[in-house]
């Protein structure tokens, strides 16, 4: 198997999005699609998505005094995966015929590199993605199309990541489900003290329906900084090479 695409969802409605775009990929290798959401949903999955086949992995139960549940589907995800390489797509995602192909090409002419992408996002009108809302601030060509950045630049919107690098950093930490936002960027700092290298590809564009916060704005960034705060516990010991393993 040569690509596992992951997708975390909670919202069907925005599924379809994301099975057309799969459903037109160029890439002419062996890739499987597993989408983790609650177990409840998986009729309105298996509806939304239509004939482009998935594997449905239910998500763990939430913990205590968690916000998301996202980390701990992710960590799910990535231990049914066959692939080697991870390439993470969202729900509510147009992007171009050529993704799978691209992303390939550039994993094996570096088995090391993570690679995330940029889009903005739209308010559908006409069942067309139209009306711009957000602009990605990452959006930038002035130091050309494709170069390494730090960790804060990492968004798993549209990305790929070494099947390898994950097993060798355990995944994410789940205690990141505590909070909002912040968990992929703290994975990708980690993977960088095993050897592996942080990238962005400007020519990958893909467009996102734009859809509200879970819990709404207050509740979203109450969480927001509270993982702030852990993130930068969690940096100080990544700088010290230690706590360096996640959940998996």
């Amino acid at each position: 198997m040569k690509i596992s695409i992951t997708t975390p969802t909670i919202r069907p409605d925005m599924m379809k999005i994301v099975a057309d775009s799969l459903a037109k990929q160029d890439f002419d290798g062996e890739w499987e699609w597993l989408v983790g959401s609650p177990a409840h949903l998986e009729e309105e999955m298996k509806q939304a998505i239509g004939d482009v086949p998935f594997r449905f992995i239910p998500e763990p139960p939430k913990n205590k005094g968690d916000f998301y549940n996202l980390n701990k589907c992710w960590n799910s995800l990535f231990r049914q995966s066959k692939g080697e390489l991870i390439v993470n797509i969202v729900d509510g995602l147009w992007f171009p015929p050529d993704v799978l192909s691209n992303l390939w090409l550039q994993f094996v002419a570096n088995p090391k590199a993570c690679i995330t992408t940029v889009g903005n996002q739209y308010e559908v009108v006409n069942g067309r993605l139209e009306v711009l809302i957000w602009k990605d601030p990452r959006m930038r060509l002035d130091q050309g199309s494709f170069y390494q950045v730090n960790y804060p630049e990492m968004e798993l919107c549209l990305a790929s990541i070494p099947k390898q690098a994950i097993v060798d950093c355990k995944g994410i930490k789940e205690k990141w489900d505590e909070f909002a936002a912040l968990s992929e960027k703290e994975m990708c700092a980690r993977m960088e003290k095993f050897g592996y290298t942080l990238w962005i590809d400007q020519a990958i564009v893909y467009k996102a329906i734009y859809h509200l916060r879970i819990g709404g704005n207050s509740e979203w960034d109450k969480h927001y900084f509270e993982g702030c705060e852990y993130m930068e516990y969690c940096m100080n010991q990544v700088n010290q090479e230690r706590e360096l393993l996640g959940d998996l």
